[in-house]
């Protein structure tokens, strides 16, 4: 029997009198658990401190007055304020940028509409697993012997350094302009196929090896110029520590970069090792590059958690869990078809999406407490802790960005024939840069507020004077720090909110 419409009406009465009790239940609970109490802003006590406090931030201590001259001029406060000002705006640049450039890409690996067409057979995945460990950490090995080869000749002589430096560059460029070009046809003989590769070694030796010499002489320069140029000493500090960010990340980076390559190649041999293989066989490459990949993984998670907790037997933690797994995972892929295809692209999402979002669940203050505890007290730890807060942030928002890029450039790039890569380089990054740079923008602005609370835990910048002045009830002095961050601020604000118009 149909209801009438009074039993409807009723009904939606009731259902809207729980909906507003609930609401007040919570805020009654809410009231509870943050201890309100109205007693405690109308003591006259409390309001008589208040006063005083508002009324020694109205009257910041920006001048003072020479008592023999009677000039005017900068106070103490505001010269340190100045000084800290300009360290926050620039430990705000830094982070911004790096944050950025390494939350780009990262940004395409957690967009939904890029990453799920991804798929590949279990042993293409398997095969790229394997592949990405051995070729980092043979490319580490290398690459570090590289660069002890030019730090010995540099311990040598610097000029010796410099003429080496000099003589690789020669040889890399009569290596590629002398002979045959690089390129190489479908139908190359065996033989070309192996020069190109002996090229290829080749080259990459002399260039890490030249790249480990430039970053040998940029310290020295940069340390001479340091001394030299007086009041642009800036400039050969600078050029020193961009030598010795070469210097120390050369290896991890190339690392890298060899096992990304490795992986995609190990991806493509995999998949069309088992698609041109009849089931049969599949299914032993399938099963052997399981248990291969699977140990890696298993090993990988055992030697982390090693690390983290120091336990007494690691192999129980790593070999054995990894050669059993592997062994275990290795037999039941014989249950899987060699030929399906599984959603690899919709895991990296998923893995990516979950890493961003736990570092922006992470305070940059908590951050900022660790790399202190790294790098001691100063404006590096405050950089590091606002950089890796701004790949998680950045990393989400330019996600979202190109998850609401128009399908239509997309659908026309890969109709030519082009690969996934070119597809994203013509299709995907011109629909996506004028957002981003305008929320690269927002996020410098960001960083100068949040460098502020840094501060606060020794993380550089006018945060750690400005709670030096609280703790200390110097109220004058940290009004003129308030005022300098305001304005600074308000014209951030204004400068990037005009170059985003011009942009977007």
């Amino acid at each position: 029997m149909q209801e009438t419409s009074p039993t409807r009406t009723w009904q939606h009465l009731a259902r809207t009198i729980l909906i507003i009790l609930a609401i007040l239940l919570v805020f009654a609970f809410a009231v509870q658990a943050t201890d309100i109490n109205m007693e405690k802003p109308l003591d006259p006590v409390r309001q008589a401190n208040v006063t005083r406090v508002l009324r020694l931030l109205a009257d910041p201590d920006l001048v003072q007055v020479d008592a023999e001259t009677g000039r005017w001029g900068l106070s103490e406060a505001s010269q340190v304020t100045i000084e800290r000002i300009i360290e926050t705006i620039f430990m705000a640049l830094l982070a911004s940028t790096m944050g950025t450039a390494l939350a780009v890409p990262v940004s395409f690996l957690a967009a939904r509409n890029l990453m799920e067409p991804v798929t590949a057979p279990l042993a293409a995945i398997m095969a790229a697993i394997v592949a990405l460990p051995i070729a980092g950490w043979i490319t580490l090995k290398i690459t570090s012997f590289i660069s002890g080869l030019a730090a010995q000749a540099g311990d040598y002589s610097l000029w010796m350094a410099a003429g080496l430096l000099v003589i690789t560059a020669v040889a890399l460029w009569l290596l590629w302009r002398i002979g045959a070009s690089p390129a190489i046809e479908e139908d190359a003989t065996r033989n070309e196929k192996i020069i190109l590769v002996i090229r290829v070694v080749i080259t990459l030796f002399l260039a890490i090896f030249g790249i480990a010499l430039l970053a040998l002489l940029g310290l020295e320069v940069g340390a001479w110029l340091e001394e030299e140029l007086s009041l642009f000493w800036f400039v050969g500090n600078f050029i020193a520590v961009v030598a010795d960010f070469i210097r120390v990340f050369l290896p991890p980076i190339m690392a890298l970069f060899a096992g990304f390559l490795a992986a995609s190649y190990g991806s493509r041999y995999g998949q069309e090792a088992v698609l041109s293989l009849e089931t049969g066989p599949a299914k032993i490459v399938t099963a052997v590059l399981t248990a291969l990949g699977s140990a890696v993984v298993i090993f990988a998670v055992g030697s982390f958690l090693n690390w983290l907790y120091e336990f007494n037997n690691p192999q129980n933690w790593t070999i054995y869990p990894a050669v059993i797994g592997g062994l275990i995972l290795g037999l039941l892929s014989l249950l899987v078809k060699p030929k399906q295809p599984f959603g690899i692209g919709s895991v990296i999402y998923t893995i990516s999406r979950s890493i961003l979002n736990i570092l922006r669940s992470i305070e940059p203050l908590i951050m900022a407490i660790v790399f202190v505890v790294w790098v001691s007290l100063g404006p590096f730890a405050g950089i590091m802790a606002l950089t890796l807060h701004s790949i998680a942030a950045l990393g989400k928002l330019f996600s979202e960005q190109i998850e609401g890029i128009d399908e239509g450039p997309v659908e026309a790039v890969t109709a030519t024939g082009a690969n996934r890569l070119q597809m994203i380089a013509f299709a995907v990054v011109p629909q996506v840069i004028p957002p981003f740079t305008a929320f690269a923008l927002y996020r410098w602005d960001i960083n100068v507020r949040m460098s502020t609370i840094i501060g606060f835990v020794g993380g550089g910048g006018i945060g750690f004077v400005l709670s030096q002045n609280i703790q200390q009830l110097r109220y004058r002095q940290a009004a003129v720090m308030m005022l300098a961050i305001a304005v600074v601020v308000i014209l951030l604000d204004y400068a990037s909110s005009s170059i985003r118009r011009r942009i977007i």
